[in-house]
């Protein structure tokens, strides 16, 4: 019994996957002549270039390291968003699935910062501008001299022209996270 209704779904998916009718059954055929743009005077086809299709938002926040941060943000005008976590941080994990998922956030982020996430915990050194630090160094720098708890975002407005940073500490909801993201937004607008 099983087998033959599985025959007769398989039968009807098939039969329900043919080609389209033609206009012979009421649906109208495409045109037999492609329709091609009439080119401006002294132009080829050949030297008109194809459309681009419009971008599609990105659906997810595609982190960088530090270095590699450090440089988009200087050659785009951005702001740089440090996401520090640990292995271990419970928080850190709850702000990756529900904050930094939000589509409203993904598009702001993507929009006006590089986002870049950072574990102290692992031995690295950064070389960014003129500077070299390792991660500890890097993390103490962020903070002004100070260490938060997990996670904190760092933000830092202008990399390559100004040392100027804030932080946030804690896990912040969406709403919450937005509003701060439209506050270090004004700041850097304000300079």
């Amino acid at each position: 019994m099983k087998r033959s209704i599985i025959y007769l779904l398989g039968a009807f998916v098939l039969l329900s996957c043919k080609a389209p009718k033609t206009a012979q059954s009421g649906i109208n055929k495409p045109s037999e002549t492609p329709i091609i743009p009439e080119p401006k005077p002294g132009i080829s086809l050949a030297e008109v270039p194809p459309e681009k299709p419009a971008p599609v938002p990105s659906k997810t926040i595609v982190w960088l390291d530090f270095e590699s941060g450090y440089k988009k943000a200087v050659a785009e005008n951005k702001i740089i968003l440090v996401d520090m976590y640990t292995n271990w941080c419970y928080w850190c994990k709850v702000m990756d699935r529900e904050t930094y998922t939000d589509s409203a956030i993904i598009a702001e982020i993507n929009t006006h910062f590089v986002p870049v996430k950072m574990n102290p915990e692992v031995d690295a050194t950064f070389r960014f501008g003129d500077t070299v630090m390792n991660n500890a160094e890097l993390f103490l720098w962020l903070g002004h001299g100070k260490q938060f708890g997990f996670p904190t975002s760092y933000f830092w407005l202008q990399p390559g022209k100004s040392d100027e940073r804030y932080c946030l500490a804690g896990y912040h909801e969406p709403s919450a996270f937005m509003q701060i993201l439209k506050q270090i937004e004004a700041k850097k607008a304000a300079k």
